[in-house]
């Protein structure tokens, strides 16, 4: 028999409980520069067009298996960029309230995203990811949306990187279906935890998408005195 919903329906103001105190933990910290850098970005997006490496069939398969920087003394733009990501990087730590002396582990690697392209769900295997934008297609959205309804998920913007709820199935039921979407500009700059799952949208735009990503693993290096390091390898 099916149960009478309006007999067990509950109460409120039958029951007095005090106020709760909510403690919104775990944030995912994601911050945005403006950085604009129209020269360095002309001089970026030549280097993209003018080498081949960037044109082959599997770039997008080959692009974290190196480092930009094997160009910088050819582009000179490259070092302003390492520079502009470690600025940025000094900002976010203390941001996160990481401080110390670290060793640093870098690397920047080309997007070079022909019309159509689109880049599946995924995560980095680092502490810390960035990303760089030097040459997009104009949009007219804000710049970040993160107040999106869960169908709104659904509909197919043109080239948005889409921010991920971490949390383990969070999407799935109830009131926890979040994600946010970044519609990028040429000069920002986006810093993220490599937890942060992501993924980019296509774009029709006949101009590639052009960006290059960051990836930073730091040690701290005033380690406990009963930490021993040492090489290993099995």
């Amino acid at each position: 028999m099916k149960p009478n919903v309006e007999e067990q329906s509950f109460n409120s103001r039958a029951v007095t409980v005090p106020e709760g105190t909510t403690h919104k933990l775990f944030p995912t910290p994601v911050t945005l520069f403006e950085l604009g850098e129209p020269e360095m970005n002309k001089e970026l997006a030549a280097f993209f067009a003018d080498n081949p490496r960037f044109h082959s069939r599997d770039q997008a398969e080959q692009s974290d298996v190196t480092t930009l920087m094997e160009y910088a003394n050819e582009v000179p733009a490259l070092n302003r960029l390492e520079n502009l990501f470690l600025a940025c990087l000094t900002n976010y730590c203390r941001e996160i309230g990481w401080q110390g002396d670290f060793d640093l582990a870098m690397q920047m690697f080309p997007n070079v995203a022909p019309k159509g392209h689109y880049v599946p769900s995924h995560n980095h295997v680092s502490h810390i990811s960035a990303v760089y934008y030097v040459q997009t297609q104009p949009s007219d959205k804000p710049l970040l949306v993160s107040d999106e309804s869960v169908r709104d998920y659904w509909r197919p913007d043109e080239g948005a990187l889409i921010l991920h709820d971490p949390r383990f199935n969070a999407s799935l039921q109830g009131g926890w279906q979040y994600h946010a979407k970044v519609f990028p500009r040429p000069g920002v700059m986006l810093f993220f935890p490599s937890f942060l799952w992501h993924e980019v949208t296509p774009h029709q735009a006949e101009e590639p998408r052009l960006s290059v990503a960051a990836n930073f693993t730091l040690a701290y290096r005033n380690i406990p005195a009963y930490e021993r390091h040492q090489l290993f390898s099995c």
